[in-house]
């Protein structure tokens, strides 16, 4: 008898062992699947955002942030861009277009997005933003507001870079030419064609259980800002005369 409970005991140790680590590994798998939808979610609405960038305001490294100017889902026609409702020329520095001013930021274990809409007068150097009014986002998604779009966030690392076209490449020679950006100086914000974003998230566990992690590396491009740079002068971009 004391054989048999000593291995029935030793049976029963290994089962409830084969049990909680397949209990651990079953919430270790579901945390780890929802942090990769969290983060998909994630980058797929940046992607929306970049890829609509008219222009970067700011990309800082080292106080893990960027800001850009994004078209907002209904834009300014062109007869309203140039004239007025009885007919006039509007003159280049009143000239405006319809953007969102989106800022994102790592603050805490959190990253946190924070949008404007407003009117941004494109033709001014250097360009000015103003509140959009009340009745041009009331009721809509472009309201003004900040809210946490990703949690438990270790590393947000992100940098800036400017990406031109050679007219006449020689042969065999890279027809793309990349450079990093310092994105602190708004006259080079401006530049920059592309962000490389790193997000580390990692949720720490006791001692008991494993942590979950996740690392990820993307880049997100600005149609504007590469079609201006594939076809300069073309583009989002003014003629001899300042004309858009």
């Amino acid at each position: 008898m004391i054989v048999t409970a000593a291995i029935l005991t030793m049976l029963l140790g290994y089962a409830w062992k084969i049990y909680f680590g397949s209990r651990e590994t079953m919430r270790n798998t579901l945390s780890q699947s929802q942090m990769q939808s969290e983060a998909r979610w994630f980058f797929d609405q940046l992607a929306r955002d970049v890829s609509a960038a008219y222009r970067f305001i700011e990309v800082d490294p080292d106080l893990k942030k960027f800001s850009f100017y994004s078209f907002q889902t209904s834009r300014r026609t062109l007869e309203d861009m140039f004239y007025t409702a009885s007919g006039n020329a509007i003159a280049p520095i009143d000239q405006i277009i319809d953007v969102l001013k989106i800022e994102y930021r790592f603050e805490n274990g959190v990253v946190k997005r924070q949008q404007t809409p407003g009117l941004l007068y494109f033709q001014r150097s250097p360009m000015t933003f103003s509140l959009a009014p009340e009745k041009q986002w009331k009721g809509t998604s472009n309201e003004p507001g900040t809210k946490d779009v990703l949690h438990s966030i270790a590393a947000f690392d992100v940098i800036g870079y400017q990406q031109d076209y050679k007219q006449n490449p020689a042969a065999n020679d890279d027809p793309v030419i990349t450079k990093r950006m310092d994105g602190k100086n708004p006259v080079e914000a401006a530049k920059i064609s592309f962000i490389v974003l790193r997000v580390h998230n990692k949720i720490d566990e006791r001692a008991d259980r494993r942590d979950e992690e996740l690392d990820l590396v993307c880049k997100f491009y600005s149609r504007v800002r590469l079609a201006d740079a594939a076809y300069s002068g073309y583009f989002c971009s003014t003629d001899e005369n300042g004309r858009f």
